[in-house]
């Protein structure tokens, strides 16, 4: 059985919490983290698509990995 806990992998929204650990775990500042943030939540986690992230971590590499 496999347990979906809020914010880990798939699930959004994250708390902010959850991503400045990630970022400070990836080698990132707690800025990055904060921008990214609030990039997204003011976006309401959508995509460019319109549709709802399916998951934030991976997002979040890939925002790490263009700056």
């Amino acid at each position: 059985m496999k347990l979906a806990l809020n914010g880990l992998g798939a699930q959004v929204p994250p708390s902010r919490k959850q991503v400045q650990i990630y970022f400070i775990q990836a080698g990132h500042c707690e800025n990055t983290a904060r921008h990214f943030y609030q990039h997204y939540s003011e976006k309401s986690w959508l995509n460019p698509e319109a549709k709802l992230i399916a998951d934030w971590k991976r997002c979040a590499w890939q925002w790490i990995w263009n700056r």
